[in-house]
């Protein structure tokens, strides 16, 4: 007789254990080093970029932190309405604020650009410089979550 009121505690546990274990995870403050300001900014966000000369194309942003909480980085552009692959060669995340510099190739020409943005609410955005044979050459962009 005694082991009904223990089977319908043991049920209740495993029922009532779980969800109250992810309730405390999501609630959780961020692992050290992860502040939940720079957590957010994470995300995969499109929008466009404009330069000198009404010069203007699709850009892709992805931002994400690794297990070690290491910022990385995904960026595609557009030049002429082709998809312009990038290399990263570093990424930085100040709270709400990011900095990315890759280099890229564009009609047989390699160059580096230099992005520095803020996120406002869902949008990400801020000017960017390129360097290039010809010389420099600075633009904004603007993406949305």
């Amino acid at each position: 007789m005694q082991r009904l009121p223990l089977t319908v505690l043991l049920s209740l546990s495993l029922c009532v254990l779980p969800p109250l274990a992810a309730a405390s995870a999501k609630s959780a403050p961020p692992p050290a080093g992860k502040s939940a300001l720079s957590a957010s900014v994470a995300g995969e966000y499109t929008g466009t970029w404009s330069g000198r000369e009404e010069s203007t194309g699709a850009l892709r942003i992805k931002l994400w932190q690794d297990a070690s909480a290491a910022w990385l980085a995904e960026v595609m552009f557009t030049y002429e309405g082709a998809d312009v692959p990038t290399t990263m060669k570093s990424v930085k995340v100040e709270g709400t604020k990011v900095e990315l510099v890759f280099s890229w190739v564009v009609q047989g020409t390699a160059a580096e650009s230099r992005v520095t943005g803020e996120l406002t609410g869902d949008v990400l955005e801020g000017k960017y410089q390129n360097t290039t044979p010809e010389g420099p050459a600075r633009g904004t962009w603007k993406v949305k979550r």
